[in-house]
């Protein structure tokens, strides 16, 4: 017996023994005993006649595994599966060649964007004259004319630049 069969005995053996059926306890436990048992056997009876009863509708009703396809059917069936299956290997390496190119072209771009280009040439020249100080110091020191570029905003107002009429 398992633990929720006793506590079922004991529960009804309880039950027994309040409405006054069983004169002790040992009376009650073997009252509630048969009474389960019963209960038990006609359960199981019913369960086997449950069973019996869907077995023959087994029985009954023809299985298909039994009826054999056609073996023309057969090859049709086994032919549209190979064709299936070509179809999606073909476009899964068509999907892999895709995803080679690309990352065949990302790695080109990131191989020419690590290669020095024209402006950062330029630009080390311009650093490296920046550092040695040479002719263009001496031309910068020469006197510089209002038309070359070399004013600020504070010699100039902007009215005189733009001639707005009279106002």
């Amino acid at each position: 017996m398992d633990v929720e069969q006793i506590q079922k005995i004991n529960t009804l053996a309880l039950n027994l023994m309040k409405q006054g059926l069983a004169a002790d306890r040992r009376e009650a436990v073997e009252q509630a005993e048969k009474i389960f048992r019963e209960r038990v056997t006609e359960d199981y009876n019913s369960i086997k006649e449950t069973m019996q009863k869907v077995e023959e509708q087994r029985h009954d009703i023809p299985s298909r595994r039994s009826e054999e396809l056609p073996a023309e059917k057969v090859s049709e069936i086994l032919e549209k599966n190979t064709l299936f299956l070509v179809k999606k290997i073909k476009e899964f390496e068509e999907k892999m060649e895709s995803l080679q190119r690309e990352v065949a072209d990302v790695r080109t771009k990131l191989a020419y964007k690590n290669l020095p280009t024209v402006n950062d040439v330029v630009s080390k020249r311009e650093e490296s004259r920046r550092d040695s100080p040479s002719a263009e110091n001496k031309e910068s020191a020469s006197p510089a004319h209002p038309r070359s570029g070399n004013y600020k905003e504070a010699d100039v107002s902007i009215e005189k630049f733009f001639y707005m009429g009279s106002k």
